[in-house]
C-alpha cells in the first residue's frame, strides 16, 4: 500500500515540480526536478511526526483466510500476468492512438518547448488533441523524459507496468490488512488477469494509472467509514490520503472527478448521525463528517478551477447539451435505449461469463468491508450512458470505441469490492 500511495504522490509531487520550472523560465532536467522534490521532501520529514501515516482498521496481525499454499498460487499467477504485461509493454511501445493523438501529443510537445503553450488550448486546429483533458499524464511523460534526457517512447512505457505493479500492491495490501491474505491475493490476481485493461494498447493512455487512483480513492474511502470516532489523528491521516486520492483521481481523467463526487456522496449517506446542537460530541462528529467531504470535493474542485484559470472555457462538440432543452427532451429516451441496449448486446457478447460468475459469487456470499461504495459503480456506468446518449455522433460508434476501455479502468477498483465479501 505505501508503495502505491507513494507513487501517487511521487507523480502528483513531479508533475508540480515540472510546473514550477515552466512557470519561471527554466528549462527542466533530472537534476532541477530532483532538487524541488528534496525539498519537498525534506519540508515533508519537518512536518512528520511518528504514526500520522498509520492506516486504520488494522488488525494486529494479517488473517490467513485460507490455505497459504492458495494464497501463495494466486500472487504467482498476479506476478505472472504482471510480467506478461510488462514485457508487452516494454516491447511493443507505446502507439495507442490516444498516446499519439494527445496524451502523448501533449507531452511532447511540453518537453520540446519547455513550455506549456498556450496553443494547446486555444488553437482550433487542436482540438483533436483533447483540450479539455486533464494534464497529469501529459506531465508526468514530460518530466520523464527529463529525467531520460530526450524522448523515448521505450523508456517512458516503463510508467505504465510500474502503475500496474503499484494498482496490485494496493489491492492486496488493504484487503489483507483489513479482511484477509486470501482476499488481497485473490483481489490481485483478478486484477492482473484482466487483460482488457492491461495490455500493449493501453500502454501510453491514461487508463492503467487511472485504474490505480480508483483502487486508491475507494480503500481511502474505506478507510475514512471505517476509522475510530475517538482518533483525531487517525482521522486526520484519512483526510489527507482522501484528498490526495481525490487529487489524483481528477487529474488524470475526466471522469475521475464524477467517482470522487460519488465517493463523497456515499460518505455523505453513510456519516449520517443524530444532529443535537447542544450535544458536544454531535457537533464534533458532524465537523469530522464535513472534513471528509471536503476532503474528497475540494481538491477536485479545486483542480478544475485551476485548469480553467490556466485554459479557459474549453466548448466539447463531442456532446450535444442541446439535448436538455425542453423542446428536445423527447429525443432523449430513444437515444437512451439505443445506447442501453447497446450496453447490453456487448455484455452478451463479451462479457457474459464473468458477468454469470461475478452474480453467482455475491449470491454465494455475505457483506463486507467493501459494501458501502458497491452502488458507486452502477451509477458510474450510469453516467457513461448518459454522456453516450448526448454524443453529438452516432452513439453506438461512440460506444464501439470508448466502452470497453473506460469501464474496464473500474475494475480493479470492482474487486476491492467484491473480494472484501465473505463466504456464507
Amino acid at each position: 500500500e505505501r508503495f502505491a500511495w507513494s507513487l501517487a504522490s511521487g507523480l502528483l509531487l513531479q508533475a508540480a515540480a515540472l510546473l514550477v520550472l515552466l512557470a519561471v523560465g527554466i528549462h527542466p532536467s533530472g537534476a532541477k526536478l530532483l532538487l524541488l522534490e528534496a525539498l519537498a521532501a525534506g519540508l515533508a520529514l519537518l512536518a512528520y511526526r511518528p504514526g500520522r501515516g498509520t492506516p486504520t482498521a488494522s488488525p494486529a496481525a494479517p488473517r490467513l483466510g485460507g490455505p497459504t499454499w492458495l494464497s501463495a498460487a494466486l500472487l504467482a499467477v498476479a506476478a505472472a500476468a504482471w510480467l506478461v504485461f510488462s514485457l508487452e509493454s516494454l516491447g511493443d511501445g507505446m502507439w495507442a492512438t490516444d498516446f499519439l493523438a494527445f496524451w502523448g501529443y501533449k507531452g511532447k510537445i511540453v518537453y520540446l518547448t519547455s513550455e506549456l503553450p498556450r496553443r494547446l488550448f486555444q488553437d482550433p486546429a487542436l482540438y483533436f488533441a483533447h483540450r479539455e483533458y486533464p494534464l497529469l499524464v501529459p506531465l508526468s511523460l514530460a518530466s520523464l523524459a527529463a529525467f531520460v534526457g530526450r524522448w523515448h517512447d521505450e523508456a517512458l512505457a516503463l510508467l505504465y507496468p510500474t502503475c500496474a505493479l503499484a494498482t496490485l500492491c494496493a489491492l492486496s495490501g488493504f484487503l489483507e490488512r483489513r479482511v484477509s491474505r486470501l482476499a488481497g491475493a485473490s483481489a490481485a490476481a483478478l486484477a492482473a488477469l484482466c487483460a482488457f485493461l492491461y495490455k500493449a494498447g493501453n500502454a501510453g493512455t491514461a487508463e492503467i494509472p487511472f485504474a490505480l487512483s480508483l483502487v486508491l480513492a475507494a480503500s481511502a474511502a474505506l478507510d475514512w467509514l471505517a476509522r475510530d470516532e475517538g482518533d483525531d489523528r487517525a482521522a486526520k491521516a484519512d483526510a489527507w490520503r482522501l484528498a490526495l486520492a481525490s487529487l489524483f483521481c481528477a487529474t488524470l481523467k475526466q471522469e475521475g472527478s464524477l467517482f470522487v463526487l460519488l465517493l463523497a456522496v456515499v460518505v455523505a449517506l453513510r456519516a449520517r448521525g443524530p444532529r443535537d446542537a447542544r450535544d458536544p460530541a454531535a457537533r464534533r462528529r458532524a465537523r469530522v463528517r464535513m472534513t471528509g467531504l471536503v476532503a474528497l470535493a475540494a481538491p477536485a474542485v479545486a483542480h478544475w478551477l485551476l485548469l480553467f484559470a490556466l485554459r479557459g472555457n474549453q466548448t466539447r462538440r463531442d456532446f450535444d447539451f442541446t439535448l436538455f432543452e425542453p423542446d428536445r427532451w423527447r429525443e432523449i429516451p430513444a437515444l437512451f435505449a439505443l445506447v442501453a441496449g447497446r450496453f447490453v448486446r456487448i455484455g452478451w457478447a463479451e462479457a457474459l461469463v464473468p458477468i454469470v460468475a461475478i452474480v453467482v459469487f455475491f449470491l454465494v456470499t455475505r457483506r463486507g468491508v467493501g459494501e458501502p461504495l458497491l452502488p458507486v459503480f452502477p451509477a458510474q456506468i450510469l453516467f457513461y450512458a448518459v454522456a453516450f446518449t448526448v454524443s453529438s455522433f452516432d452513439p453506438l460508434y461512440a460506444i464501439d470505441g470508448a466502452f470497453r476501455r473506460i469501464t474496464m479502468s473500474l475494475f480493479p477498483a470492482f474487486t476491492l469490492v467484491m473480494c472484501s465479501r465473505e463466504i456464507r
